[in-house]
């Protein structure tokens, strides 16, 4: 079962990577159930199913005695297929971005205030432990690209709301490729730490008015990193 379901999975990336390749422009439409199937050399169940996850999606559209077409951009798609976008490095559009960045941000911190009530001491725990491997992948010469998503993962579940956490994994999911290229500068890494501890200690001491505001702008710096990188905007501190 396990075997399938994983199969499945690969045809839709791999179709989802067919159409990027291809250039197939919003509402056009695709190749048939069968052209697919033979093109992705798998059996006509295992498309069927990937073509029902992607309609679902709102990825693709299946019309009645018509066929199988994309659906109009991206303010038709599901957070899922966006993550799957991420995956498969299909570019998300300015508008896009932005509005992830823009939701993020409100779930972080509403997601701090609640963990400065309602964090444990493994919550704690859990965080000052995040920070220790952070420091221990910087001076490795790593990436903290996985750390950094690890500790707001932490900050989320210390909120004690499992729906809270189901609904920010999709955007950290589909940040990850962004979330990397920000941390290939060593020296954002050692300010992401600097940041992080800050942000324990908040949480730490249940303040929650200094948590929300390090949050915000923790979050603010990254945001301005992606401005600049747009050409909306000049760095922090220039303009």
């Amino acid at each position: 079962m396990q075997e399938a379901e994983n199969q499945v999975m690969r045809t839709v990336n791999d179709l989802m990577a067919f159409i990027q390749k291809r250039g197939y422009e919003p509402g056009e439409r695709l190749p048939s159930e069968r052209d697919l199937t033979e093109r992705f050399s798998v059996g006509r169940g295992v498309i069927r199913e990937a073509l029902t996850f992607l309609e679902a999606s709102r990825y693709i559209e299946r019309k009645r005695n018509s066929g199988i077409y994309l659906t109009d951009g991206m303010d038709q798609v599901s957070l899922e297929a966006l993550v799957l976008y991420s995956k498969v490095n299909i570019p998300f559009d300015r508008r896009t971005i932005m509005d992830c960045m823009e939701v993020r941000k409100i779930l972080e911190v509403q997601a701090i205030a609640l963990a400065c009530k309602r964090r444990t001491e493994a919550d704690i725990e859990t965080l000052r432990q995040n920070l220790r491997d952070t420091r221990e992948t910087i001076e490795a010469g790593g990436s903290i690209a996985e750390r950094d998503f690890e500790f707001h993962m932490a900050v989320f579940r210390a909120a004690q709301n499992d729906i809270f956490t189901r609904v920010v994994t999709p955007f950290y999911l589909m940040s990850r490729n962004r979330r990397e290229d920000f941390f290939r500068d060593p020296k954002r890494g050692d300010a992401s730490l600097a940041q992080h501890t800050a942000i324990t200690a908040a949480i730490e001491a249940r303040n929650v008015d200094l948590a929300v505001e390090l949050m915000d702008r923790h979050i603010g710096r990254v945001e301005d990193h992606y401005l600049v990188s747009m050409g909306d905007a000049s760095p922090a501190g220039t303009s």
